[in-house]
């Protein structure tokens, strides 16, 4: 066993494989210049590998210490407020467009899972579960319950959602031209919520801001949304 006993069965295992493997996905992508990828996009796999492959190791042991690292996503999240504070006065003048482009965007991800979805042949179950794929996971995870989707593939799919627009979605605005803070912090906040949100820090405080209203917008536009329009989208396909 490569672990003792002792430290496998305390807390300070799960605190101690995240903060480890996380410092040590830093130097991977600062060692091969690999800038394309935020360091937990690499972390994520390697706690994956431990668990799955390391003997003696379960998720149960890894879990005990993690959930205190969990818990920090709460603070975290409300940390976002300090600069929608800061931000306010702009939040305020560009009410109507941050409000329809969140509506549009709620609209168009419940459209393109559902009907990708059933093109690919997915069981209703399955699109249920990934509809509120772009909704920060407390959210998304009693949305999908209402709708009768599995609550733990929506938190896969939202985790998932979370990784690919931190790590591609300021790439693709670049691509697209795309230069105005409010419209960049409005699209990835809408698309891929916290996780997404968080990569917004290093490039403009009016990102950061505009994308934590998108956050909560988006998850109350879906939970709105999602059950109203399944009848509809049901009786056309």
């Amino acid at each position: 066993m490569l672990f003792p006993d002792a430290l496998l069965n305390s807390p300070l295992f799960g605190i101690g494989l995240t903060v480890i493997l996380y410092a040590m996905s830093e130097i991977i992508v600062d060692r091969f210049n690999l800038n394309v990828l935020p360091p937990f996009v690499i972390a994520c796999p390697l706690v994956i590998c431990v668990i799955a492959f390391v003997p003696g190791v379960e998720y149960k042991q890894y879990q005990a210490g993690a959930e205190f690292i969990n818990f920090l996503l709460g603070p975290a999240t409300i940390a976002l407020a300090l600069p929608l504070y800061k931000n306010r006065q702009i939040i305020m003048e560009k009410a109507a467009a941050i409000t329809s482009g969140v509506t549009i965007a709620t609209l168009a991800a419940i459209l393109v899972v559902y009907f990708c979805g059933k093109a690919l042949g997915a069981s209703e179950q399955v699109l249920l579960s990934l509809i509120p794929k772009s909704v920060t996971t407390p959210i998304a995870i009693d949305v999908s319950k209402t709708l009768g989707g599995i609550p733990a593939l929506t938190t896969a799919a939202v985790i998932f959602t979370g990784m690919i627009g931190a790590t591609f979605n300021h790439k693709i605005m670049s691509l697209l031209g795309i230069k105005n803070d409010l419209a960049i912090g409005l699209a990835i906040g809408a698309s891929s919520h916290g996780l997404g949100t968080s990569a917004c820090a290093s490039f403009s405080p009016v990102q950061l801001a505009i994308g934590g209203v998108a956050i909560a917008l988006t998850g109350i536009s879906t939970s709105i949304l999602a059950p109203l329009l399944l009848p509809i989208l049901k009786s056309i396909w």
